[in-house]
């Protein structure tokens, strides 16, 4: 645990305080300088805007396409094991595969969405559009994700006695006071441990905005992992990309902390 856990972290911490270039051959101490030229400059606080729109449109449209559709499958509908199967199948796979997949089909000239686009908008620059690439970027992560929360949500709901509703249902609950007062009680425990999961894991998100956007066009989909990467191995400057790294670190470490407590036996 020390060699895979605590020694990276002291040894980015550590490079976080130098001037450490790979282009550069001589590496000094520089203390909080880079935080002071990285941090609190206008890209890094872009990023960290970028960073959070990710996180907070990916919980308003996951949570409750996830809900929903979990909701639908535990009535067990004809074919619902076949359908669950399907809408499994993106969480399975290799996200940087779906990305480039999905890269080929937002492509400008011989991309599917173009053609399917083409009666409502002439010839659309998915991925070139500041605007259009952020819709895109957020709308995969959503299509790539939700099958986590809608199997978390169904786990949840298989917990739920029957008994409960049945009483409710002859007291003459409605569905929404039953869901309001009876399902989404119950259900708390799953829906904050996922909320918890989901938000760390877009915080992270790194690969999506590698394939699909790099970053652009120019840095509106730049977000703080991404920017480390930049620092990190585009412009060569570890020093400065390591104090970024750190930082996010540093701003997430209340969400594992919540995490740790509300997962704890």
């Amino acid at each position: 645990m020390l060699g895979v856990g605590l020694v990276p972290i002291l040894v980015a911490v550590y490079t976080s305080l130098t001037s450490e270039n790979l282009s550069e051959p001589v590496t000094r101490f520089v203390g909080l300088d880079n935080y002071r030229q990285t941090i609190f400059n206008g890209s890094f606080l872009h990023s960290l805007w970028v960073t959070l729109l990710i996180v907070g449109f990916g919980v308003l449209v996951q949570f409750p396409i996830g809900y929903v559709v979990a909701q639908c499958l535990n009535r067990e509908p004809r074919g619902y094991r076949a359908i669950r199967t399907i809408l499994l199948i993106p969480m399975l796979l290799t996200p940087v595969a779906l990305a480039e997949a999905w890269l080929m089909i937002f492509n400008p000239s011989l991309g599917v969405a173009r053609f399917l686009a083409s009666p409502f908008v002439d010839n659309p620059d998915w991925l070139g559009s500041p605007t259009l690439a952020f819709v895109v970027l957020l709308f995969v992560n959503a299509w790539i994700n939700v099958p986590f929360v809608m199997i978390m949500v169904l786990a949840g709901l298989a917990s739920v006695q029957q008994e409960l509703l049945e009483a409710a249902q002859v007291d003459g609950a409605s569905g929404w006071m039953m869901t309001r007062y009876i399902v989404l009680p119950l259900l708390r425990p799953v829906l904050t441990v996922t909320l918890l999961v989901r938000v760390i894991a877009d915080f992270q998100m790194f690969d999506l905005v590698y394939v699909l956007t790099g970053g652009g066009p120019g840095t509106v989909t730049t977000n703080l992992p991404y920017l480390a990467y930049r620092d990190t191995f585009v412009f060569y400057t570890t020093g400065a990309g390591a104090s970024v790294a750190v930082a996010m670190a540093i701003v997430t470490v209340p969400l594992y902390f919540a995490f740790v407590r509300l997962t704890k036996v």
